[in-house]
């Protein structure tokens, strides 16, 4: 009788460790890193055949690395490189995804970061979800919490930033309903930003410092604006022109960013001041725009043209005569300038 008893239950535990063996692990079928948000960067792990719940995942972080254990999983299409998107603005946060299978199903992604977190990670399983397109998913949330400090503390090594601020001179530029001159607010901010990056150790060359025209009253504008544009060294870095927006509905708002068609450098300088100056969370984004503006079409090196804020608008025409919110516009055009050099890939 005993001897029947142990047959069956070593065939039971036979049946129960082949049901365990045949169970069909999931198969990773691509990774996506993008921005959730200002703060977020959300990585989804696309999965399919098997199913997965939270007991399969493991996150861990160490140091600028993010390890993602994966159980009862295979790499399918995902490779140390195929398979894997980094999107735009989660490039500045993330130098690159590798995933590899480290014993039978189970996969290992380490996601290598820009710099160190502290820690706020958090993850969840996302069902396959048809009306957004969506596959079964691993999410993973990693807040940018250093972002911050570490854009505001980059070494700018003596790099040349040419700042250009708007107008100025016998040409007011627009003029806000209350009386607030588009020269008078693009220098104010240019200034602000040139004390910055100083001391963020870059060399700025201002087209103007004071209330002039750069070349003389009363010259045509291509004239004014060529003389700019010859403010820029040889060998400047970048060239970024401040000006505020302005049209004849007082309700048109926001910020928005310019490079020449075809800059790939300038495309790249115009993304990331307009994703610092979104980051300031008080106005509209009206994105990143290609325009022949002539100080970029004729600059020798990276170009943007910055427009901060619809002076007409009487609530923006407010925030933009403010001391402290031009102080605010100035840390963003550091910040932008800092992560062009620290993770562009264009030093």
């Amino acid at each position: 009788m005993l001897k029947k008893i142990l047959m069956c239950f070593t065939l039971l535990l036979a049946l129960s460790c082949a049901a365990t063996v045949s169970a069909k692990s999931a198969e990773l079928t691509g990774i996506d890193a993008f921005d959730l948000d200002n703060d977020t960067v959300r990585i989804e792990i696309s999965y399919k055949g098997g199913k997965l719940d939270t007991s399969n995942v493991a996150v861990e972080s160490n140091g600028d690395i993010l390890f993602v254990d994966l159980d009862n999983t295979s790499l399918g299409r995902v490779s140390r490189v195929a398979g894997t998107k980094i999107q735009s603005g989660a490039r500045d946060f993330i130098d690159k995804i590798i995933a590899n299978k480290t014993q039978e199903r189970h996969t290992r992604i380490q996601i290598h970061l820009r710099s160190e977190i502290d820690g706020n990670v958090s993850f969840m399983i996302e069902p396959a979800n048809r009306s957004e397109k969506k596959s079964a998913r691993i999410v993973v949330d990693v807040k940018k919490s250093f972002a911050q400090d570490t854009w505001g503390n980059f070494n700018g090594d003596g790099r040349i930033i040419v700042l250009d601020p708007g107008h100025g001179g016998s040409d007011s530029g627009a003029v806000g309903p209350t009386g607030v001159r588009e020269k008078d607010v693009s220098l104010a901010v240019s200034l602000k930003a040139q004390q910055l990056l100083n001391e963020s150790g870059y060399q700025v060359v201002m087209t103007r410092t004071t209330d002039i025209d750069v070349a003389a009253p009363g010259v045509p504008d291509s004239t004014e604006l060529q003389a700019r544009v010859d403010k820029a060294p040889p060998n400047a870095d970048i060239f970024i022109s401040v000006h505020c927006n302005a049209f004849s509905n007082s309700r048109a708002n926001g910020v928005e960013t310019y490079f020449a068609p075809g800059a790939v450098k300038g495309s790249r300088l115009a993304l990331l001041l307009n994703e610092e100056l979104e980051r300031l969370g008080e106005l509209n984004n009206r994105g990143v725009k290609a325009a022949r503006f002539y100080v970029m079409t004729h600059s020798k090196c990276p170009a943007s043209l910055i427009e901060l804020g619809f002076i007409t608008n009487p609530r923006e025409e407010q925030l933009l005569a403010d001391n402290d919110y031009q102080q605010k516009l100035a840390q963003a055009i550091t910040n932008a300038v800092n992560r062009y050099f620290n993770q562009g890939g264009f030093d």
